[in-house]
């Protein structure tokens, strides 16, 4: 049976083990560094499926319920906790993805970007190094994206 025919009951089924760890971690006090690294992987699971992240919701909403200590505020605080998580993964891939992809006049011209909307004041070397990360970082909390392309790309040199 594929998963577009399966119910929601049948794809929660399925999906079982995976939301009950969730839950076990999620009312934690602590987590060890395997343990951040299971919910880690629980999350990127949810974020590629939103089936699982529905589950994930109903599963915290769930725990609010039955522990009864923790209100809708405590689970839009976890909620904003664990997106920041997420995007700070995403970021990581996008810092490893933009430093294999960007030519170093490119990089050069990301880093002019950035120096112009304040986010960098280190050297316009090309190379996505450190300060240029934390930079795109900056920037990206504070515009909500990653810079636009119309800095980072620039006209393949013609061949002639």
């Amino acid at each position: 049976m594929s998963s577009s025919t399966l119910s929601i009951s049948d794809y929660a089924q399925q999906h079982r083990d995976l939301i009950k760890a969730y839950c076990q971690l999620s009312v934690q006090p602590a987590l060890s560094d395997s343990d951040t690294q299971h919910l880690d992987t629980i999350l990127a699971a949810a974020q590629t499926d939103p089936l699982i992240s529905f589950l994930i919701d109903e599963a915290d909403h769930m725990l609010a319920h039955l522990y009864g200590f923790i209100d809708e505020n405590d689970i839009t605080e976890q909620q904003q906790k664990l997106q920041t998580r997420l995007s700070d993964v995403w970021l990581n891939q996008a810092f490893q993805d933009l430093a294999h992809r960007l030519q170093t006049t490119q990089c050069k011209n990301l880093q002019r970007y950035l120096r112009e909307q304040g986010y960098y004041n280190g050297a316009i070397d090309g190379v996505m190094g450190q300060s240029t990360k934390v930079a795109m970082k900056q920037c990206c909390e504070q515009q909500g994206q990653l810079p636009q392309p119309s800095p980072i790309h620039t006209p393949d040199s013609v061949n002639g």
